[in-house]
């Protein structure tokens, strides 16, 4: 019988009373308050500057309340032990202190695949929303499958990692049987940190490529680069997720707790930064001033040329041929008896102007 977190035997020194409660408080509220201030001036630019909603507004709107009830509950779980050594517990609710432990951990992981999920579309649809070339928008649909199948087996196997579901974090249960969880979490996180990857890098020869001077152009690039923030926080915690496996695993756990809700905060922080930049252009107008100039064109601006200059010749085309017409009406080009009729039906000179 396979348990769905198997417990590794762990050196415990029972006179180590050092707490982690502090560390899951400080990352939990500073993150939530980050979060909260981040995704509300977002909406506030979205609702009274621009004055429009976009379906990447809608999602992130959905990525930071699973994010923040991400943290809610972490802080919560301090009230059970979460953050404290399982030796420090009493002996009358040792067990029922980490059983509820437990519990938090398994409503994290949904809560952290969701938010997770959430913020990755929203990323999606907002690089959607701006670049048109159609392998890029290939690449992004192909990237969002990857997402969204994570996301459903992620919430899926959290849940019925054990049957009965209660067995995932009631060890009384008899003939309870489980898959190893914390192998499934290695194999998912590397993909995650796959699509961080692919999330981070892909826009960069595009961004690059827009019409906007070098100075603007590299601060957007690295407005983007701070999503590798949060798969570097990505990358930190799968490397800690032996921690589920300890036996004091309500003190051994809170860094890899603590790298979730990082990793989801960052990421939401890092797709609400570009829409804030007419909030900015505001603020410091000399700062963010745009020009025509610029040492690079857009892929769109020059189509855009290409087609205004196809127009033009088309009109020079057309322009033509209408005086061609119109010269056959006039008096030198057409016979007496068409002068004649010119007179008493009142047929005009055509006079095209530009």
């Amino acid at each position: 019988m396979a348990s769905g977190i198997n417990l590794a035997g762990t050196a415990m020194d029972l006179r180590n009373h050092h707490s982690n409660v502090a560390s899951i408080k400080t990352a939990n509220i500073s993150l939530i308050i980050l979060v909260g201030l981040f995704v509300g001036t977002r909406l506030f630019v979205r609702t009274y500057m621009v004055r429009k909603i976009f379906a990447d507004d809608v999602l992130i709107v959905v990525a930071s309340a699973f994010t923040i009830g991400l943290g809610i509950v972490c802080l919560i779980a301090t009230s059970s032990g979460m953050g404290e050594h399982v030796w420090t517990f009493p002996p009358t609710t040792a067990m029922e202190n980490i059983r509820d432990c437990i519990q938090y951990l398994y409503t994290c992981q949904i809560l952290y695949a969701c938010a997770v999920a959430f913020t990755k579309i929203a990323i999606i649809a907002s690089y959607l929303r701006f670049i048109q070339e159609r392998r890029f928008r290939i690449a992004l649909y192909a990237t969002a499958v990857v997402v969204l199948g994570l996301w459903l087996t992620g919430v899926f196997v959290t849940i019925f990692q054990c049957h009965p579901v209660a067995s995932a974090w009631d060890m009384t249960i008899s003939n309870r049987t489980c898959i190893d969880f914390v192998d499934y979490l290695y194999a998912s996180s590397s993909v995650t940190i796959l699509t961080d990857i692919v999330l981070c890098v892909l826009p960069w020869p595009y961004l690059w490529a827009l019409n906007m001077p070098l100075k603007q152009r590299v601060i957007l690039c690295m407005l983007f680069g701070i999503g590798a923030g949060a798969c570097v926080a990505s990358i930190i915690r799968i490397a800690k997720l032996h921690a589920l496996r300890s036996t004091d695993v309500t003190y051994e756990v809170v860094p890899c707790l603590n790298l979730s809700v990082i990793e989801c905060s960052l990421g939401i922080i890092c797709v609400s930064i570009p829409p804030l930049r007419p909030l900015a252009a505001a603020l410091f107008p000399k700062f963010l001033r745009t020009t025509h100039s610029s040492s690079a064109k857009s892929p769109v601006h020059s189509h855009n040329l290409a087609k205004i200059k196809a127009i033009s010749q088309a009109d020079e085309r057309d322009l033509e041929e209408c005086r061609s017409v119109s010269s056959l009406f006039r008096p030198d080009n057409v016979s007496e008896e068409g002068k004649h009729m010119a007179v008493h039906e009142h047929i005009p000179d055509v006079k095209l102007d530009r």
